[in-house]
């Protein structure tokens, strides 16, 4: 029974690891929710949750934005 040197099997995994990359996340690229409630609870940004507020001194109709609660 031959075993492979180990040189070419940190190669082998270096390899398998290069052509197979990292896992995809779908949310990772969706452009995020708009709000559309005060209070409302909201992504951020990727990881980090927010809350649906009021922009200070707007009057416009997209016054409601997502601002992060860290």
């Amino acid at each position: 029974m031959s075993l492979m040197p180990t040189r070419t099997r940190i190669l082998l995994a270096a390899t398998v690891i290069a052509v197979s990359g990292c896992p995809t996340h779908k949310n990772r690229d969706a452009a995020p929710e708009r709000c559309t409630a005060f209070g409302q609870s909201c992504l951020f940004a990727p990881g980090k949750l927010g809350t649906c507020v009021i922009r200070e001194g707007c009057t416009g109709p997209d016054c409601l934005v997502c601002q992060s609660q860290h």
